[in-house]
C-alpha cells in the first residue's frame, strides 16, 4: 500500500491548492482569518465583504460563496494529517459531496485509520461494515466523538480521535496491513569486471560476473545467487551460491525459506544448508524494538516530564501521568552506555537515577523472543559427502536483566545441545553458554563440552569501549558441527585424521579508547591453541588515529603467527588531507602511505581521489607507488561514472615489467508490468517509479538516477517494513508535463518490488500577459476555463496568467462574473515547441465573447461548512 505525500510548488508539480486557489487568495486580500472553517467543523457566521480592499479592476468579483466560510470543493487533496494535535503523516485524502446536499465529508478508509493508529478491533461491527460497504464514511459515524476538520488554506486535516479508540504503539510502528508485498516482477543484479595484464612472460585475460537473480510471484520471492569467472588459461567456472524460495510468515514475524541458503548464526556458527528454514526476522519489529535496550521504570507524583540521556545526549523526552510509568521503546544504541533518567515534576521538583546499559548480541528486550528451525542437509565444500542437518534455536528476554537461550544441532553421527544465559549488570553485559556435543567416530564416541563467555562494556565517561571480549574453553573430545563433519568425512575416505586440530581455548577482544584531543586508540586480538597440535595461533592489531585541523593520520601495526611459525610484523602509516581546488564540497582528497612488511621491506604510495558533477556522478583517482619487496615502481588511474542505467568503471596501471587495464559495470534490470527498466544500483527491496511523460526527471537522493524514456525508474535500498519516502524532482523533465504529486510513502515487505505510480498531467504550459481588447487589465482573481469547462487557473496581478492546457485546446474563457460583459474569449497564441523553455507571451482577450462550443461555466456554488 502506498500513499502520496508532500507536494512541491513548481511549474511541473501541481500546487497544493490546485482544486480551489481562490479561497486562500480572497482571505489574504481581505485580511480575514480563516478560523475553524473546515469540513465537519462549526458553522462560521455569515459575513459581508468590503470590496474596497480589492484592486479597483477586481471589485466586481462574486464573493457570495465565501460569506459563510472558506468553501472546499469535493475532490482529492494532499494534506498534513494532524492527529490530536500532533503531525502524524502526509497523504492523499478524499472529500465527497453528499447526495442530500449536506456538507461534504472527509472520506475514511482502512489505510487512513490504520496509519493514524486506530485499533480496528475496537470498532463496532456496524462501523466496520459501514467502512467496508460505503464509498465514503465519515469518521464520526465510525468512532463516537471523533471529528475531522480540513483546512484548505494550510492543507491540513485535523483529526480528533478519542484515546480509547487508539492502540498503544511503540515508536516506529507500521501496521502489517500497510506492508506492501509488491507486484509480480523479475530482477537481475550484476557486477562485471574484466581485465588484461601484459607481463614479460606473456598476456593474461580474466573476467568475473556476479549475478543475483529473482522472481516475485505473489507472496513468494524466488532467488538465485551465482558467480561466473573466466581466465584465458583455465577457462570458465560457474558457481551457484544460493537458490531458494522465501516468503513472510507475518503472524510469527518470521521468514520461511525453502531451498539452498544459510542459517542465521545467532547461537551456533552459520552453516550452509539445502532444505527448509523458519526463522525470526527482527526487521518486522518496529525499529525502536530492535536490538537491546533496557526498560525504564519509575514513579511520577504529578504530570511529569521524563528525560533520558546518554553521555549528555537526549535519547527521549516524554510526558507521563501521575503514578508508575514504563518506557519500553528506547532505540538501541549499539553496545550501550549507562542511561541518566530525570523526572521533572509539575511542582518544580526533580528526581534523577541511573539505569545501567550494556549489551551483547544475545540480549533481548523483556518479553521479546527470537527463534529458528532448520531441517535439510549440509552444503560444505570441504567434504565429499554431505550430512543431514536438524537445528533449532530460541532466545527469550526474561526481564530487564536476563535473557535465556538454547539450541540443538543433530546429524547422522553428531548431536549437540546448548544452553545459555545473557545478563546486563552495572559492570557490563555478559553471556555464558555451555555446549555438550557427541560425535560417533569410527574409533568410538567422542563426548565433550565447550564453555563460552562474552563480555561488553561501554564507559562513556572515559571513552572506553570493550566491544567484544570472548573466551571459549573446550574439552579434548569436543567437536563443533563443522569440525565433526570434516572429521567424519575424512574417516570415510581413509584420510589421516590426526592432523585435524581440536581447539582447546580461544580468546578474542576488540576495544577502543578515546584520548580526547590526543586522538583515538583501538586494539583487537585473537589467540587459539589446540589439544592435539603444538604451538598456537596468534594475531592482534593496534591502531592510533588523530586529526590536526584538516589533516588526518593513522598508524596501524599487525602482529601474527600460525602454529609453530615465526612471528610476522607489519606497519602502515597513512596521512590524508583535502586539496584547495574544486568547487565547494568537491575538494579532492590526497592520501599518502608508508608501509613495512614482515621482511623489513618498505613500500610507499601517494594518491588523489575525488568526485565531480552536479550529482557527484563522476569519480576519479590516481596513485603512484614503490614496492620495496620487488623494488619496482607503479602508477595507476581509475574513474567511475554513475549513469541513469548502469555504473561504469575503468582503470589503467603500469609498473616495472607490466601493464594492466580493466573495465567494470554494475547495476540491475527489473522486468515489470510497464516494461523493462535498468538502474545503476543493486538492491534487494526496490520500488519501480512510474510517471508517464516525465522522462528526464530525477529521483531524489540517488545520484545519476533519472526516469527513462517511458517515465520509469527503479529505486533500490528501501528499508523493509518501514515507511520509505520516494520523491521525484521534476527538474529535467519536459515543461509540458505536470506531476500531481512528487513523493509517496510505502512500507515494502523484504525483497518486494513495489510499484509507485505518479499521476501526470500532460499539456502545454503557457505564461501569458493578458489584456482586454480595449487595453485594460483583466480583473485580479478572474477564473479561467478551457473548452470543456474545466478550470485551468486564475488571473494574477497585472493580468498575468499561468495555465496548463490540453493539446487540442486553442481558446480559453475568462470570467469574473455571470454577466456577458464580465467574460471574454482568449485565443492562445503560438508558443515554443514541446518541452522548450517557458516563455512569456502577450495576449488579448475579446470581451463579451464565448468560446464556440464551450460549456457555460457555472458560478461558484456555496458549500456549507
Amino acid at each position: 500500500m502506498s500513499t502520496s505525500s508532500s507536494c512541491r510548488l513548481s511549474l511541473r508539480a501541481r500546487p497544493c491548492f490546485a482544486l480551489n486557489p481562490l479561497s486562500a487568495l480572497i482571505l489574504r486580500v481581505l485580511a480575514i482569518a480563516p478560523g475553524a472553517w473546515g469540513i465537519q467543523g462549526a458553522l462560521a457566521q455569515e459575513v459581508q465583504f468590503n470590496d474596497a480592499f480589492l484592486p479597483e479592476d477586481s471589485r466586481n468579483l462574486d464573493l457570495g460563496a465565501y460569506q459563510t466560510g472558506n468553501p472546499v470543493m469535493p475532490g482529492q487533496y494532499r494534506a498534513d494529517v494532524v492527529l490530536n494535535g500532533q503531525l502524524n503523516s502526509r497523504q492523499d485524502i478524499r472529500i465527497d459531496a453528499q447526495a442530500d446536499g449536506s456538507k461534504p465529508v472527509v472520506c475514511m478508509t482502512r489505510g487512513l485509520l490504520e496509519r493514524q493508529g486506530v485499533e480496528m478491533s475496537k470498532l463496532a461491527p456496524e462501523s466496520t461494515l459501514a467502512l467496508d460497504s460505503q464509498g465514503c464514511a465519515a469518521v464520526g459515524s465510525l468512532i463516537p466523538g471523533a471529528t475531522a476538520n480540513f483546512s484548505p488554506e494550510n492543507q491540513a486535516l485535523d483529526l480528533s480521535i478519542p484515546q480509547a479508540a487508539l492502540r498503544r504503539n511503540v515508536r516506529g510502528y507500521v501496521s502489517p496491513e500497510l506492508w506492501d508485498r509488491g507486484v509480480t516482477a523479475g530482477m537481475l543484479s550484476y557486477s562485471f569486471n574484466g581485465s588484461r595484464n601484459r607481463t614479460r612472460s606473456g598476456n593474461s585475460d580474466s573476467a568475473f560476473l556476479g549475478l543475483h537473480t529473482g522472481l516475485n510471484l505473489g507472496d513468494w520471492r524466488l532467488r538465485h545467487n551465482a558467480s561466473m569467472s573466466w581466465q584465458s588459461r583455465q577457462g570458465n567456472n560457474y558457481q551457484a551460491l544460493d537458490s531458494y524460495a522465501q516468503r513472510d510468515i507475518t503472524a510469527l514475524k518470521s521468514q520461511l525459506t525453502v531451498g539452498e541458503s544459510n542459517t542465521t548464526g545467532e547461537i551456533f556458527d552459520t552453516l550452509s544448508y539445502r532444505g527448509v528454514q523458519l526463522a525470526s526476522d527482527d526487521r518486522m519489529l518496529p525499529d525502536s524494538m530492535r536490538g537491546y535496550a533496557p526498560v525504564i521504570r519509575g514513579i511520577a507524583r504529578t504530570n511529569a516530564r521524563v528525560t533520558i540521556r546518554q553521555a549528555g545526549n537526549i535519547l527521549l523526552e516524554t510526558t507521563v501521568a501521575p503514578g508508575a510509568f514504563v518506557i519500553d521503546d528506547l532505540y538501541s544504541t549499539g553496545y550501550g552506555g549507562d542511561l541518566s533518567v530525570s523526572v521533572a515534576e509539575a511542582d518544580g521538583t526533580e528526581q534523577n537515577f541511573i539505569v545501567p546499559y550494556a549489551s551483547v548480541s544475545q540480549l533481548l528486550r523483556p518479553g521479546t523472543s527470537r527463534f529458528s528451525l532448520t531441517a535439510g542437509e549440509t552444503r560444505n565444500n570441504y567434504v565429499d559427502k554431505q550430512s543431514r542437518l536438524l537445528q533449532g534455536t530460541v532466545q527469550y528476554g526474561l526481564n530487564n536483566t536476563f535473557t535465556g537461550f538454547a539450541g540443538m544441532q543433530s546429524s547422522d553421527d553428531y548431536t549437540a545441545v546448548l544452553t545459555g544465559l545473557a545478563f546486563g549488570t552495572p559492570i557490563g553485559a555478559m553471556a555464558i553458554d555451555l555446549t555438550h556435543a557427541q560425535t560417533d567416530l569410527a574409533t568410538g564416541a567422542a563426548k565433550g563440552q565447550s564453555m563460552r563467555v562474552s563480555y561488553s562494556k561501554n564507559v562513556l565517561s572515559t571513552g572506553s569501549n570493550f566491544t567484544v571480549a570472548a573466551y571459549r574453553f573446550s574439552t579434548s573430545e569436543y567437536l563443533d558441527f563443522s569440525n565433526a563433519m570434516q572429521l567424519l568425512d575424512a574417516e570415510k575416505t581413509g584420510w589421516d585424521t590426526s592432523m585435524f586440530g581440536r581447539p582447546r581455548s580461544r580468546f578474542s577482544v576488540t576495544a577502543d579508547q578515546s584520548l580526547g584531543e590526543w586522538g583515538q586508540v583501538a586494539i583487537s586480538g585473537y589467540a587459539q591453541n589446540y589439544w592435539n597440535l603444538p604451538g598456537s595461533d596468534l594475531q592482534y592489531q593496534f591502531s592510533y588515529s588523530k586529526q590536526f585541523n584538516r589533516i588526518s593520520f593513522s598508524v596501524n601495526a599487525n602482529r601474527s603467527r600460525m602454529g609453530l611459525g615465526d612471528m610476522e610484523n607489519s606497519f602502515l602509516l597513512t596521512m590524508s588531507m583535502p586539496l584547495e581546488f574544486g568547487g565547494p564540497g568537491f575538494s579532492p582528497q590526497m592520501t599518502a602511505q608508508v608501509g613495512r612488511d614482515s621482511q623489513g621491506n618498505y613500500s610507499e604510495q601517494a594518491g588523489i581521489s575525488g568526485t565531480a558533477g552536479e550529482d557527484r556522478q563522476y569519480g576519479y583517482g590516481a596513485t603512484v607507488g614503490h614496492d620495496g619487496a620487488s623494488n619496482s615502481k607503479s602508477a595507476a588511474l581509475n574513474g567511475q561514472y554513475t549513469g541513469a542505467r548502469a555504473m561504469l568503471s575503468a582503470a589503467l596501471g603500469r609498473g616495472d615489467g607490466y601493464t594492466s587495464a580493466s573495465v567494470g559495470a554494475s547495476g540491475s534490470v527489473v522486468a515489470h508490468a510497464d516494461g523493462v527498466t535498468m538502474t545503476p544500483y543493486r538492491g534487494e527491496t526496490m520500488a519501480v517509479v512510474s510517471a508517464p511523460g516525465a522522462q528526464g526527471a530525477k529521483v531524489s537522493g540517488y545520484p545519476g538516477l533519472k526516469l527513462d524514456s517511458r517515465g520509469n525508474a527503479v529505486v533500490p535500498y528501501l528499508r523493509p517494513y518501514e515507511l520509505n519516502e520516494v520523491a521525484i524532482d521534476p527538474i529535467g523533465s519536459s515543461l509540458d508535463v505536470e506531476l500531481s504529486e512528487t513523493s509517496q510513502q510505502v512500507a515494502p515487505r523484504a525483497g518486494a518490488v513495489v510499484h509507485l505510480k505518479y499521476t501526470t498531467n500532460q499539456g502545454r504550459a503557457v505564461l501569458l500577459n493578458v489584456r482586454l481588447d480595449d487595453g485594460s487589465s483583466l480583473p485580479f482573481g478572474a477564473g479561467v476555463t478551457d473548452i470543456d469547462g474545466t478550470s485551468v487557473g486564475v488571473v494574477g496581478q497585472g493580468g498575468q496568467l499561468y495555465a496548463r492546457i490540453k493539446p487540442q485546446t486553442r481558446q480559453l474563457l475568462i470570467n469574473w462574473g455571470s454577466k456577458t460583459h464580465q467574460q471574454c474569449a482568449l485565443v492562445i497564441p503560438a508558443g515554443p515547441g514541446e518541452g522548450q523553455q517557458l516563455q512569456q507571451v502577450d495576449a488579448v482577450c475579446a470581451a463579451g465573447k464565448q468560446v464556440a462550443g464551450s460549456v457555460q461555466p457555472n458560478t461558484l456554488q456555496k458549500v456549507q461548512l
